[in-house]
This record gives structure tokens, C-alpha cells and sequence, in this order.
């Protein structure tokens, strides 16, 4: 089991309170969030993801058919596409994603699950940097089913002219679910 796995659903309110019970050097015990870094240097909760991390369920997270992925010390970038995926438990999650970090202008779109878009051509030009944040559901469906809805995984896939991303926060949403 990895931390990613172990999230707990506090009823009372409809506030959703992340619990990593796989202590490790990222997620302490009780976190209520998840965070991703694409650049810089590791800090006490935010492990630096960097190209190839290949998603592998041991991990629990990584990148999914993005072979023209680059890894920069600002953060990571593709010339046209790259996917990004997490295990998560079936829920609603706040998702922040600070864009920007390359040398060029990048335009991404974000889409999630089944190719919801979520963000739209975000512009940003070079040193600049933006933040979005978002809200999606988890949904974890019949065995067989093969859409990307239902792999037990956050799937957000990133797009545009040099979509860039450079961090990424998941937390459970008090947001009623869709």
C-alpha cells in the first residue's frame, strides 16, 4: 500500500481530510495534501518529479504516454502533450497547478478523468508563472471497465504549445461531488 491509497472520508460537514497512513519522507502521517514538484529541490513535503518518472502503482504516481517530455530545472514541459497520473480513492479533489517555467511562451489546456476540460489555453509567457485551480471527481467504476474515469487514478493530461507545469497540489474537496 503506498500513501497515495490511504486517504479517509471524515463524514461530519462533507469535508474531505487526507491521512497518508504510510508514513514516508513526503506525506507525514495526516497530510491533507498532496504536493508535486516539477522543479527546484526537495522540500519536507514535496518530492521532486522529474522525466522519465514512468507511473508504476508502487509509486503511485508518474508520468503516462508523454515520450517527448522535457525535464527542466523550472519544470517539465512537452512540445504538444503529456499526461500526469496519481492514485487516488474514489472522491472530489481541489487540484492547483502552478503553469509556466519555460523559456518559451506556453499555452496549456487541462484536461482530467475521461478528457474533461478543466483549463483553457492558459498563456503564459517566458519567467512568468500562473496558478489555476480546479475541481474533480475520482470515480472508481465496475471491473472492465476501461475508460479513463475508472483506473482509480487522477488522470490530467496537459496540452497546448509547450504546456508547462511546474507544481501540483490534490486535496480532498469540500466541494459535493459530481
Amino acid at each position: 500500500m503506498n500513501a497515495f491509497t490511504s486517504f479517509t472520508k471524515i463524514a461530519a460537514g462533507s469535508l474531505l481530510v487526507a491521512a497518508a497512513a504510510v508514513a514516508g519522507p513526503f506525506y507525514p502521517a495526516g497530510a491533507t495534501t498532496l504536493h508535486f514538484a516539477f522543479e527546484g529541490s526537495p522540500n519536507g513535503d514535496r518530492p521532486i518529479v522529474r522525466p522519465p518518472a514512468i507511473y508504476h502503482a508502487d509509486d503511485g504516481f508518474g508520468f503516462v504516454d508523454s515520450p517527448r517530455l522535457i525535464g527542466t530545472a523550472l519544470g517539465v514541459t512537452a512540445p504538444k502533450y503529456f499526461r500526469f497520473d496519481v492514485d487516488l480513492p474514489a472522491g472530489t479533489y481541489d487540484v492547483t497547478v502552478k503553469l509556466g517555467g519555460t523559456r518559451e511562451e506556453s499555452v496549456t489546456s487541462i484536461k482530467a478523468e475521461n478528457h474533461q476540460p478543466m483549463v483553457s489555453d492558459v498563456h503564459v509567457t517566458s519567467g512568468e508563472k500562473v496558478v489555476k485551480t480546479f475541481t474533480v471527481t475520482v470515480k472508481h467504476s465496475a471491473q472492465g471497465d476501461t475508460s479513463l474515469e475508472s483506473d482509480r487514478r487522477l488522470t490530467l493530461e496537459f496540452e497546448g504549445t509547450n504546456p508547462s507545469l511546474m507544481k501540483l497540489d490534490l486535496k480532498p474537496s469540500a466541494k459535493p461531488g459530481g
